[in-house]
C-alpha cells in the first residue's frame, strides 16, 4: 500500500460499515501471493528494539513469512538491514539474535562480509576469476527506528513509521518506549488460520464480553480512540471500578496504582491498544509493553508471535504486575486462537456468505478496503477460476488506472 503521508488522516466512521471480504479470500493460494508481497514485503515490519543491539556487531533476525532479514550495528554504530541470504548460494546467513566478532560470515562456504553488508573475502578467490566484490555485498534493506522500535521494509518506498502514526504517535514518548528493554522470551505459534482472520480478530472487541471474560471483568472502552488513513487505529480501555472475583484479576486492579508512577495522569491505570495493518498489534500497559505479531506461512497457516518490553530499572512492583499481567493475557492469547480456528472452519463452509459487519466492526472494514484498494481482485464476491488471480488482479488494476 503506497501511502501518501500528506493525505494520513482521521477515518469518518459515521457511516454503517460496508460489505467484508468475500470467503474465498481466506483460502486463496493465488491471492495469498498477492498479499505477501504488497502487504508484508511493501508495508514496515517489526523487528525488535534498538536495546536489543547495543554494540557494534550485534544483530537481530527476523523471519517475515518465507523471507528473512537482519538487523546489525556496524562498526560505527549505525542500524543496518540486509536480506538474510548470502550472496553466493543463497544460504541464510545469521540465525536468531547475538553478536558478529567484527564480520558476519556465511556458514556455508565461508564468504565473509563487513558490518556493513559489503562483500570482504571469497575464500578459494582463485576460483572466482574476474569478480568485482565491490558487486557482491548483502542485500540491503530499509531501516526505521521509531521511540526504539526497529522496522525494515523489503520493498516498495512511502511514508516513514513515525508519518503513518501521524498524530497518535505522541503515546510512545509518554511510555517513553524508546528506553525499553526486552524482559521475557518471545513466544512463537503455528495456527491453523489464515492471517486475516486473526487480524480481523484483533480490530475488534464487539467478540470481548463472550470470547474474553477475564478483559470484561477488568476493562471497559473511554470512548477515547482514532482510525487513520495509513492503517493505524488506537482505542484506550480504563480499568472497572468493581473488583473481579477472580484473584489474579483483582490483585492486578489492586495493585495498579504501583505502577503507573511513570505515566502522566491522563494515563493512570489504562491500557492503550495499537493496530499497525496488516498484522501489528501494539499494547500499552502501565507497567510493559507487549507486541502481537502475524506472519504468514501460507493460505491456511500463520505464525503469530508475542514479544515483551519494559522499563529497564522495574520495581518490585512492576515486576508484580508484569507477572499478574501475563497470567491474565496469555489464556486470552489461547482464546483468541480457538476463536480464529472456528472462524476458519466455518469459512471453508460451502454456500456461506458473510453477515453485517457491526458499527463496532468499522476498523475492520477499513481493514478490508485496504486490502481492495491495493489488491483490485479481492474486491470480487465469487471467487475467480484457478490459476487466473494473478491475471484478473491485472486486469482491474488497469481498469481502475484509466
Amino acid at each position: 500500500m503506497q501511502v501518501n503521508s500528506a493525505r494520513i488522516e482521521t477515518i469518518n466512521n459515521d457511516e454503517r460499515p460496508g460489505a467484508p471480504l468475500a470467503p474465498w479470500t481466506y483460502r486463496n493460494p493465488e491471492l495469498f501471493e498477492l498479499e505477501y508481497e504488497a502487504l508484508f514485503l511493501r508495508r514496515w515490519q517489526f523487528i525488535g528494539h534498538v536495546n536489543d543491539i547495543p554494540e557494534s556487531g550485534d544483530y537481530i533476525t527476523g523471519n517475515i513469512g518465507r523471507d528473512s532479514v537482519i538487523v546489525i550495528r556496524d562498526k560505527s554504530r549505525t542500524i543496518r538491514g540486509f536480506l538474510n541470504v548470502c550472496r553466493h548460494r543463497a544460504s541464510r546467513v545469521l540465525e536468531g539474535s547475538g553478536s558478529c566478532r567484527g564480520v558476519i560470515r556465511c556458514p556455508y562456504h565461508g564468504w565473509t562480509y563487513e558490518l556493513d553488508g559489503s562483500l570482504m573475502a571469497i575464500p578459494q578467490q582463485e576460483n572466482f576469476p574476474d569478480t568485482d566484490k565491490s558487486q557482491y555485498g548483502l542485500h540491503t534493506v530499509q531501516v526505521d527506528v521509531f521511540h526504539g522500535m526497529v522496522f525494515v521494509r523489503v520493498k516498495g518506498d512511502g511514508p516513514s513509521v513515525a508519518e503513518q502514526f501521524a498524530h497518535t504517535a505522541h503515546f510512545f514518548a509518554e511510555y517513553d518506549v524508546a528506553n525499553y528493554e526486552q524482559i521475557s522470551t518471545p513466544v512463537e505459534e503455528i495456527w491453523d488460520v489464515n492471517w486475516k482472520v486473526i487480524w480481523d480478530n484483533y480490530l475488534e472487541n464487539y467478540h470481548i464480553p463472550i470470547g474474553h471474560p477475564s478483559l470484561f471483568r477488568l476493562l471497559k472502552e473511554n470512548g477515547e480512540w482514532d482510525e487513520l488513513t495509513s492503517g493505524i487505529n488506537y482505542g484506550v480501555f480504563v480499568m472497572r471500578d468493581k473488583p473481579s472475583r477472580v484473584e489474579n484479576e483483582r490483585l492486578y486492579q489492586e495493585q495498579l496504582h504501583n505502577a503507573d508512577h511513570r505515566l502522566p495522569d491522563a494515563l493512570k491505570g489504562k491500557w492503550v491498544q495499537f493496530g499497525y495493518a496488516p498484522n501489528l498489534g501494539i499494547d500499552l500497559y502501565p507497567e510493559m509493553l507487549d507486541f502481537f505479531q502475524i506472519l504468514p506461512l501460507g493460505p491456511e497457516k500463520t505464525l503469530v508471535r508475542g514479544m515483551f518490553y519494559g522499563h529497564k530499572n522495574p520495581t518490585p512492583e512492576e515486576l508484580e504486575l508484569r507477572r499478574l499481567n501475563r497470567l491474565i493475557n496469555d489464556p486470552v492469547n489461547d482464546e483468541d486462537r480457538q476463536l480464529c480456528e472456528r472462524v476458519q472452519q466455518g469459512i471453508r463452509t460451502d454456500g456461506y456468505e458473510p453477515g453485517p459487519l457491526a458499527l463496532a466492526e468499522s476498523c475492520i472494514f477499513n481493514f478490508h478496503e485496504l486490502i481492495r484498494q491495493e489488491i483490485p481482485v479481492a474486491t470480487l464476491v465469487k471467487e475467480p477460476p484457478r490459476g487466473s488471480v494473478a491475471t484478473e488482479n491485472l486486469a482491474l488494476d488497469a481498469a481502475a488506472s484509466e
